[in-house]
C-alpha cells in the first residue's frame, strides 16, 4: 500500500463571543452559535497578543490561530490584521475572526490521468483542467490534483515532504474552475528555490481571460489593496482599509462585440487576484458567479456557449522561471470551451477587434 500524507486537526464550529474582564482579570465569554464574529471589551491600557488571546478564548492551538491570522481571517474594526504579534485591541473594538474548518484529511495516492507538460528530476509542470481541485481540503478530501501527483510519483526517492502536508511539493495553486499550468517540486532543494521565487514574484505568469465589455485602454495596470470582503468571506475585495498590495497588468488581445479577450500578467499572486481586479474594473470574467460575471447577452448562441462551459473563462497559459541556472518557459493553449466562445465572438463581431 502506498503511503499517504496525513494532516490532523479538527475545528468546525463558528462562534460569536462577547468577552468582558472580571475582577480577577479573567476573560468571561458568552457563546452564541451561528456567527463568526468575536467581540470583546478590553480595559484601558491593557495589551495582549492576538494569537494568544484567541487561542485561549477559543480553546484551539496557537499555531492554528496563527495560520488563520496569516490567511487574513482576523479584522479589528474592519481593518484586516495579518500579524500574529498584533497587540492593544482598542476598547469596544469589533473583532471578527474566522476559523477555516479543516476536517481530518489525508492526501492519499490516487490513480488519475494527468496532463504532464514537462518533467525532470526537480519538478513537473501540469496542465490542469477546469473543475479539478488542486489539493485536499474541507469538502474535497480526495480526487484532487495532488492525489494524482502522489500516485504518479509513488512517494519516490527524494520526493519532497516539505510544505503543507496536504499539498506536498506544491508551491502555488490555481482555482478549481481556472484551467492551466502549475508547477510541483519533486525534491526539497527545488521546493525551497521555487517557493522563494514565488515569494518575491520572480516568476513569469500569464493568463488569458474573457471579460464582459470593452476595456477603456489597450493596456492597463490595476493596483489595489487585497483583503477579505467584509460582507462575503468567500470573496476578496480591494475596498479594505488595509491589506496586501495586488498588481495586475493587462493587454487587450481582442475587443469583440459584448466581450474582450485579455492577456494578463501578474506582478503579485494574491488569491482571486485577476477575478477581483476585473470585477473591480467593471469587466468581470465571464461565468465568474462570485464576482458578478454571470450575465446574458443578446446573442442566444453565445449565452449557450457560456452555459456549456459553466466556469469562469480564465486560463493560466504561460509559466516561466529560472531554476539552478537554467531558464524554463511553458505554454498552454486555451481549452475547447474558451476557444469556442472566442471563435463565436469573432464570428459575430464582423472582424472587429
Amino acid at each position: 500500500m502506498q503511503a499517504g500524507i496525513r494532516a490532523g486537526g479538527l475545528f468546525e464550529k463558528k462562534f460569536k463571543y462577547r468577552v468582558e474582564m472580571n475582577a480577577q482579570d479573567k476573560f468571561v465569554t458568552q457563546e452564541v452559535l451561528g456567527n463568526t464574529d468575536v467581540s470583546f471589551c478590553v480595559p484601558e491600557g491593557s495589551s495582549v497578543r492576538a494569537d494568544l488571546f484567541l487561542s485561549e478564548l477559543l480553546g484551539i492551538s496557537r499555531s492554528r490561530v496563527q495560520k488563520n491570522i496569516m490567511n487574513e481571517n482576523l479584522s479589528v474594526n474592519g481593518i484586516v490584521v495579518s500579524k500574529n504579534s498584533f497587540r492593544k485591541f482598542p476598547e469596544r473594538a469589533l473583532v471578527e475572526f474566522e476559523i477555516e474548518p479543516i476536517d481530518e484529511i489525508s492526501a492519499e495516492p490516487e490513480e488519475m490521468e494527468l496532463k504532464i507538460v514537462f518533467e525532470n528530476s526537480d519538478f513537473l509542470i501540469i496542465d490542469k483542467p477546469a473543475g479539478l481541485v488542486v489539493h485536499p481540503g474541507a469538502g474535497n478530501k480526495s480526487g484532487t490534483l495532488i492525489n494524482g501527483v502522489l500516485f504518479h510519483l509513488a512517494g519516490g526517492p527524494g520526493f519532497v515532504k516539505k510544505g503543507d502536508p496536504l499539498r506536498p511539493g506544491l508551491v502555488h495553486r490555481i482555482d478549481k474552475d481556472t484551467s492551466g499550468l502549475l508547477v510541483v517540486a519533486k525534491n526539497t532543494k527545488a521546493f525551497e528555490e521555487l517557493s522563494s521565487k514565488f515569494a518575491v514574484h520572480d516568476i513569469e505568469r500569464e493568463y488569458r481571460c474573457v471579460v464582459f465589455g470593452k476595456m477603456p485602454e489597450e493596456k492597463g495596470r490595476i493596483e489595489t489593496f487585497h483583503g477579505r470582503d467584509p460582507h462575503n468571506r468567500l470573496k476578496f475585495s480591494p475596498d479594505v482599509k488595509n491589506g496586501r498590495k495586488a498588481v495586475t497588468n493587462y493587454t487587450v488581445e481582442a475587443g469583440y462585440k459584448y466581450c474582450s479577450v485579455l492577456n494578463v500578467k501578474l506582478e503579485t499572486g494574491r488569491t482571486h487576484q485577476i477575478r477581483m481586479h476585473m470585477s473591480h474594473a467593471g469587466h468581470p470574467i465571464v461565468n465568474d458567479a462570485l464576482y458578478g460575471g454571470v450575465r446574458k447577452t443578446p446573442d442566444a448562441v453565445l449565452n449557450g456557449l457560456f452555459n456549456i462551459s459553466g466556469r469562469q473563462l480564465l486560463h493560466a497559459g504561460r509559466l516561466g522561471f529560472k531554476l539552478f541556472g537554467k531558464d524554463y518557459s511553458f505554454s498552454s493553449d486555451v481549452p475547447d470551451d474558451m476557444k469556442k466562445v472566442i471563435d463565436h465572438l469573432e464570428s459575430i463581431s464582423g472582424g472587429e477587434k
